[in-house]
């Protein structure tokens, strides 16, 4: 058996207004690239293929072809990620239906109980079976998906997927021959000491969403979605996070891509090997001043950049001339930084970008001390404003109120 684990797509990302196509071309090019060498049976995709819930056509058609040339090579099961569409997903999977060998796994297929174990055949006469668990959003949880108990109403997120977890594993592990089959549990969900990059969409990656790693059932590997720099599970020697294959901000600047490759014998433990990816355009952060920034330019060609410029004094023009001196990167922020942080008045002279919503509300609370828990209000604002920039019409459920304002 040999199959690559792969994750966090997210096609169609625009972070600061960056176009990331031709990057996702490079690296898909190469994921394709390995995976015909390496023959694999099976190619996995953990989550987030779409960087919106509701991508533009040439975003679903790109993703769709991406998709379809990789499924010429191998079957390949696609989780649903806390990014994507479910209901694209059942689109998706009616269309592949018995014509492509894709296997979209998304919340409401859970209701199929045991049929939604995919099992691959493998050209040595192995089985692949795999349990997946999709991302599921807390607040439409216990509603849509566990069974209608008043006892477990107030169960926390947490146990409620571990609940899932096992039901899944219970399935996946269901008639399992130790001489034919070789089971890997999937899932997209924030693990209990996961490392995140810090690009992750925060409201998902709070400790509220965090799954215990010993609540992974028995399998032969665990393969995981949702945090961007690629990882060993911890505690889980046979547990991967395969990460996302391109760096979506600039939390990851340090992580090296890469995809795993996946091989070994039922009833053997299996090899689990790196396989590194050339992301092509890197993000940087470049730090100095104008004069070193100017002298060292080269290095930061082909690259999308931040940068921050040592000052002396403030300067209108900085952000035009910063763009002179680095004509061939691709500069998404410019801010000026003094060597006295304590000038205060200095630094509010300094022309930078104007800040987001998420940072004016985060200024706000700062602001009001009658609120008692900011960063439960916070990530409750992040959610809302999320769904709407992302016409979320999914989950229109909302907080509730007294819980916001406890």
């Amino acid at each position: 058996m040999r199959a690559l684990h792969t994750s966090d797509w997210h096609i169609g990302v625009k972070k600061h207004r960056v176009d990331r196509m031709q990057d996702h071309e490079r690296v898909f090019a190469q994921i394709k690239e390995i995976a015909i060498d390496e023959r694999v049976d099976l190619i996995i995709n953990t989550g987030d293929l779409f960087d919106e819930l509701n991508p533009s056509a040439e975003t679903l058609l790109y993703g769709w072809s991406v998709l379809s040339d990789m499924a010429k090579i191998a079957p390949i099961v696609v989780l649903c990620g806390n990014h994507d569409s479910s209901k694209y997903f059942q689109v998706f999977d009616e269309i592949s239906n018995g014509r492509l060998p894709i296997h979209f796994i998304y919340p409401a297929i859970l209701k199929k109980g045991p049929v939604s174990i995919v099992q691959i055949p493998t050209r040595d006469g192995e089985i692949i079976k795999i349990g997946a668990v999709p991302f599921i959003k807390s607040q439409s949880y216990i509603r849509k998906y566990i069974d209608n108990d008043a006892e477990r109403a107030t169960a926390k997120y947490a146990d409620e997927v571990g609940l899932l977890e096992h039901r899944v594993g219970t399935w996946l592990n269901d008639g399992y021959d130790v001489n034919r089959d070789i089971r890997i549990f999937a899932a997209h969900l924030l693990l209990d000491g996961a490392q995140i990059s810090g690009s992750e969409y925060q409201v998902h990656v709070d400790s509220d969403f965090a799954i215990k790693s010993e609540r992974i059932p028995l399998c032969d590997y665990a393969a995981f979605g949702h945090i961007h720099k690629p990882q060993q599970i911890a505690g889980i020697d046979h547990g991967r996070y395969a990460g996302s294959p391109i760096p979506i901000d600039f939390g990851e600047v340090t992580d090296q891509k890469l995809c795993y490759v996946l091989s070994g014998k039922p009833g053997y433990a299996l090899d689990i090997e790196e396989r590194l990816l050339d992301v092509g355009r890197k993000m940087v952060d470049i730090r100095g001043t104008l004069e070193e920034i100017s002298r060292n330019r080269a290095q930061y060609a082909n690259t999308i950049a931040r940068v921050f410029v040592t000052l002396h004094a403030p300067m209108s023009d900085l952000e035009s001339q910063v763009n002179d001196i680095l004509g061939e990167t691709i500069v998404c922020q410019v801010k000026g930084q003094y060597e006295h942080p304590e000038d205060i008045a200095a630094k509010a002279t300094v022309l930078g970008p104007e800040p987001t919503l998420n940072e004016m509300f985060s200024t706000f609370l700062a602001s009001d001390t009658n609120i008692a828990d900011s960063a439960r209000v916070q990530r409750y604002f992040d959610d809302l404003l999320h769904r709407v920039e992302s016409n979320d019409v999914e989950d229109q459920s909302f907080p509730d109120i007294d819980e916001v304002i406890a």
